[in-house]
């Protein structure tokens, strides 16, 4: 019989490094991928943040004592304190027991004693 021929010992260490190596970059570039892809997002946030931010002051200086007296007086509105109050209920249809009138709300005056 005839016996095949051994491959050096060093080949089968060579080509098991180098399918190690190779798993380790192809590993490092995703997650090098993934650094840039999480970077993107975390600026994007910021830059929401920012703009929420933003929107968030101007809403709070829309609601300024100064802009809404300037408001009222620009629509011709006092902004007295009323002599008489009322409270009125407001009942959603959804807790009437009556189906038929669904699209519409009720409302009851309650007296103050």
């Amino acid at each position: 019989m005839k016996k095949g021929r051994m491959l050096p010992r060093w080949v089968s260490n060579v080509v098991l490094i180098s399918v190690f190596v190779f798993c380790y970059l192809i590993i490092y570039c995703n997650v090098i991928a993934l650094g840039y892809k999480v970077s993107t997002l975390e600026k994007q946030y910021q830059q929401m943040k920012n703009w929420n931010d933003y929107y968030r002051s101007q809403i709070l200086k829309e609601l300024s004592l100064e802009k809404v007296k300037q408001r009222a007086i620009k629509m011709n509105l006092s902004l007295e304190i009323p002599n008489q109050w009322r409270i009125v209920e407001i009942t959603s249809s959804e807790t009437e027991t009556d189906n038929r009138n669904k699209n519409h709300a009720y409302g009851e005056e309650r007296k103050q004693n």
